[in-house]
């Protein structure tokens, strides 16, 4: 595993961990993410690493909160992710980190953004 994937886990559960909208409102949430969601992340540029991603969510009003499970080449110990929901979309952002995730249905795409971006693409699991 290339230094840039290990840092691209560690980040991606940092983040995960620690999410919380910025300061600013958020619209009221427009989706509800509760469920298990499985799918992959891979950095923009694809040599640089990939892996799979798993997240057993919870929403309360706008916060989700849940399980997460991030792999690549090695397997990262599971989590806790936290995020806020503003209309249909999830906010990540905690120091050196952030991203969005758009709900539409029962899949969920964005970009993390850490050392390098990173392309997450998740469906729900039924």
């Amino acid at each position: 595993m290339g230094r840039g994937e290990r840092f691209f886990i560690g980040a991606l559960v940092l983040m995960l961990a620690g999410c919380a909208a910025t300061g600013g409102s958020t619209a009221p949430p427009s989706v509800d993410v509760s469920g298990k969601w499985v799918g992959t992340w891979v950095f923009r540029n694809p040599s640089m690493g990939s892996g799979d991603v798993l997240v057993d969510l919870k929403q309360s009003g706008a916060k989700a909160a849940g399980h997460l499970t991030v792999t690549g080449d090695t397997t990262a110990d599971p989590t806790y992710f936290e995020g806020i929901v503003s209309g249909s979309t999830v906010i990540l952002n905690v120091p050196y980190l952030s991203g969005t995730l758009d709900v539409r249905g029962d899949e969920m795409k964005g970009v993390v953004n850490g050392i390098m971006p990173a392309n997450v693409s998740l469906r729900r699991q039924r």
